[in-house]
């Protein structure tokens, strides 16, 4: 059965009502002054949890419980522009554990640095959702823009030796 959220106009109270879907449109008496109230609209909260299964013992493990840093979006979800480590975080705060997520890749990036290592590189990777990004597009956009040029020079060349000479 249902939860629906009613108001009492009267006594300005909000309450929620459960019933069976038969009745979803029917009054319910206020349990401040025994009115009849209006059902309203409430904003509906739906979650998914996620669960995996380990290994060949069939154990279910919470996603929530492993490396913050190893958290994934759905493609769908993904804008094109985020690479991995956007991504990875993005989901972490989608979670609710963005500040484990930043907590946990600065004390990396100290640790690397007391070690000496070089940092991780940060910065765009490269957009692989662009044509450009296909060789053979590139080589044959390339090749137009030479024709398109070659093409405009010969038109040049055709109307300076087209033009009718001054007779002196």
């Amino acid at each position: 059965m249902p939860i629906y959220e009613c108001h009492c106009e009267r006594c300005d109270l909000t309450f929620e009502a459960l019933a069976p879907l038969s009745t979803r449109m029917k009054a319910r008496p206020c349990p401040g002054c025994g009115r009849s109230s209006r059902r309203v609209i409430s904003a509906a909260s739906l979650t998914r949890s996620a669960v995996i299964r380990s290994g060949a013992s069939g154990e279910s493990a919470d996603l929530s419980r492993g490396d913050v840093t190893k958290l994934t979006l759905p493609p769908q979800a993904r804008l094109c522009w985020m690479d991995d480590r956007s991504a990875s975080r993005l989901a972490a705060y989608q979670r609710g554990r963005g500040a484990e997520y930043d907590d946990t890749v600065a004390s990396r990036e100290e640790l690397r640095k007391k070690q000496t290592e070089p940092s991780a590189k940060i910065g765009h990777e490269t957009h692989l959702h662009s044509p450009l990004a296909d060789p053979a597009v590139f080589a044959r956009r390339r090749d137009a823009a030479a024709r398109k040029a070659k093409i405009a020079e010969s038109n040049q060349i055709k109307q300076t030796h087209s033009s009718p000479k001054p007779n002196a």
